[in-house]
C-alpha cells in the first residue's frame, strides 16, 4: 500500500476537522466534578466487603496483596 493510497483511505474514513470551537465551555463542568465530594457506591462497598471476607478466610492472601502493592 502506498502512502498516497493510505492518505486517501484516511481522508475518506475521517471527517474533516471543523474550524469552529467547542459548542460550550466544558471547564466549569470539570471543575465541579473535581470539587464534588467523594461518594461510595454500592459496588465499592461490595468489593470492599468481599475483599475483607476473602482476607479473613485466606490470611496468606494478604502477603500476595502486599507484594503486588
Amino acid at each position: 500500500m502506498t502512502d498516497e493510497r493510505l492518505e486517501q483511505l484516511l481522508r475518506a474514513a475521517l471527517p474533516p476537522a471543523s474550524a469552529e470551537g467547542p459548542s460550550r465551555n466544558l471547564w466549569p463542568l470539570i471543575a465541579d466534578r473535581i470539587e464534588a465530594p467523594v461518594a461510595w457506591s454500592w459496588l465499592d462497598m461490595g468489593v470492599a466487603l468481599v475483599s475483607a471476607i476473602a482476607l479473613i478466610m485466606f490470611p496468606k492472601g494478604l502477603l500476595l496483596l502486599v507484594y503486588h502493592l
